[in-house]
């Protein structure tokens, strides 16, 4: 898939609060729902139906990247793609079932175990199959369309040619993924006619063959807006017959109350499109696999327009907390949907509601007694003073974000400070070395040692002597907390250096507030990862830090205490 690079925080970044398709689908639906889910990060039970958009979306690639038999005519190809549909169907069944088996927090279903058969998954496939055959049946009428000669002679059309078997992926950072990773490319197809001459149905597959978001590829796959505040990952785009449409493939049938968010999120992919290329795609619409239509999209009306909306909603979304969030929470009132599942989880009784049912009823909120504190009483911004120097970066932080840092020193003190996240605060590196006054940094720590974190609220000054400040010896870098499990969640992948990585996630609430707790690597012990929501936490010594413009606790396994109670107990 064509991509682009944001102009900060790296080419491949990826932030919760820089604006999305689905994102501004949420926000448009429902900005509480926003909060909850993506500002605070808090998760829920996964169902079915989310397993089920990711394994079937790359089997319907892994089905279009096939090569089809020289020479097929359209019975032969059809026949062909119905048993590469039913094999399809095998595998994705497979994943289905692996990816079920191995999350943490799911929505149980009626019967045990993941509940699309192999019947159904090849219905779905099918549907897909019947989309790209109408655009089968156009090529043909055509004669092959605009650039079907090009291909026969082997020539590239585009700088990024459509992912198929017989080609290596096309990795947007290639210097940071290792050759060695990537499987040797099959034999590609061996049916290609004489220019001039009338395509068969072979060819046209080949021809009408769309980008896609190539499953191979172990990077991000993004287009980023010019001023790097929204970004997206598109999944199809046909550009075979001279026109430029964008395809964004639904596992379900456009029923059921995100049904209408198709609507928002390919009108945002059309406008990036247009924001990243310069030209608005020809046009927009979904493939849904369940029932095998199409659903075309209007396009925004006015780009400028649409974009000074667009931006409106990411500077809200950047809105970062005071600290630990308050719940219930603050700012906008519900959304007009009457009976809104998130609207309700917002108010008094929401963390109530959130896990009944799901927690054999122990949802009862721990009392706090010392040594443990109430998450309000977390440290949020602090003034310090030191001489300024050492500037680095950008380097990886601990997410393997690529961050500027400097080094503030007073007297023995030696403290990194670093942005809270790419393009945080990208004037770190202009202000001049020597004594500085830094107003608003976030204390946190990384590995036992303090750490301070610059963001949009962070400033430099000339050093004050009057200014109250805190001294760089006495940050306050650790909480100790005792509180509600709320939500787990857990993530695992491979970094941009084909290294693995690992992380578990799980937000707290103490009858106040919530936080998000972060472990990575070794932390993830078998008891750790035995937590449930429902369960109580007492963390003795965990590290403050920051994320998205909020704090976020960390579990370092040589430093902090982990107590797990049921409340029964």
């Amino acid at each position: 898939m064509p991509v682009t690079t944001p102009p900060v925080g790296g080419p491949l970044g990826r932030s919760r609060r820089r604006l999305s398709g689905s994102a501004y689908s949420t926000w448009r639906r429902c900005p509480t729902e926003w909060r909850i889910t993506r500002g605070l990060g808090l998760g829920s039970p996964t169902s079915p139906s989310q397993v089920l958009g990711h394994v079937l979306e790359d089997g319907v690639i892994r089905l279009i990247m096939r090569h089809a038999p020289a020479g097929a005519d359209r019975a032969t190809l059809l026949a062909w793609l119905t048993a590469c549909a039913h094999e399809e169907a095998q595998l994705v069944r497979q994943e289905g079932l692996r990816r079920w088996d191995a999350l943490p927090w799911r929505r149980e279903w009626e019967t045990p175990g993941w509940p699309f058969t192999v019947e159904d998954l090849t219905s779905r496939l099918m549907s897909a199959v019947d989309l790209m055959m109408v655009e089968v049946d156009r090529c043909i009428e055509v004669g092959g369309g605009p650039h079907i000669d090009t291909m026969r002679i082997g020539e590239r059309i585009f700088d990024v040619p459509a992912p198929c078997d017989g080609a290596r992926p096309e990795h947007p950072l290639p210097d940071r993924w290792p050759p060695h990773l990537d499987e040797a490319p099959i034999a590609g197809f061996a049916g290609w006619k004489e220019p001039g001459d009338q395509p068969d149905h072979a060819e046209a597959w080949e021809t009408v063959r769309p980008w896609v978001k190539d499953p191979r590829i172990g990077q991000p796959q993004r287009l980023f807006h010019p001023e790097g505040w929204a970004a997206g990952e598109l999944d199809l785009v046909l550009r075979w017959d001279g026109t430029t449409r964008l395809v964004d493939l639904k596992s379900g049938d456009g029923g059921g109350p995100y049904g209408a968010s198709l609507h928002d999120q390919m009108r945002f992919y059309g406008w990036l499109w247009e924001a990243c290329f310069g030209a608005a795609p020809d046009g927009i619409e979904g493939w849904y696999l369940n029932g095998g239509h199409r659903a075309p999209v209007e396009p925004f009306p006015d780009h400028d327009e649409a974009t000074s909306a667009l931006e409106a909603i990411a500077l809200a979304m950047a809105e970062g907390s005071e600290g630990a969030m308050a719940w219930p929470l603050t700012g906008d009132a519900t959304c007009d949907r009457p009976g809104c599942r998130w609207c309700a989880l917002s108010t008094e009784g929401g963390v109530q509601a959130l896990l009944d049912d799901r927690c054999d009823g122990r949802s009862v909120v721990p009392s706090i007694a010392p040594p443990f504190e109430a998450l309000a009483k977390i440290p949020h911004r602090v003034n310090v003073r030191g001489v300024l120097d050492g500037r680095w970066g950008p380097l990886p932080n601990h997410f393997g974000e690529p961050v500027l840092g400097a080094a503030l020193t007073s007297g023995r003190v030696h403290v990194a400070l670093e942005e809270s996240q790419p393009g945080a605060a990208p004037g770190l590196h202009e202000v001049n070395t020597g004594p500085v006054l830094v107003r608003g940094a976030l204390p946190g720590a990384w590995r036992g040692a303090p750490r301070l974190y610059a963001d949009a609220g962070t400033t430099f000054h000339e050093d004050d002597p009057d200014a109250e400040v805190t001294r760089l010896g006495m940050l306050r870098t650790r909480a100790n907390v005792c509180a509600l499990v709320i939500s787990i969640g857990r993530g695992n992948g491979t970094r941009l250096d084909g290294r693995p990585w690992s992380m578990g996630t799980m937000h707290i609430f103490d009858g106040s507030r919530v936080i998000e707790v972060a472990m990575f690597g070794s932390t993830l012990t078998d008891r750790i990862l035995a937590i449930r929501p429902g369960d109580h936490v007492k963390l003795t010594g965990a590290e403050l830090g920051w994320r998205e413009g909020m704090p976020q606790l960390r579990i370092d396994a040589r430093s902090t205490r982990v107590d797990v109670h049921s409340p029964s107990s």
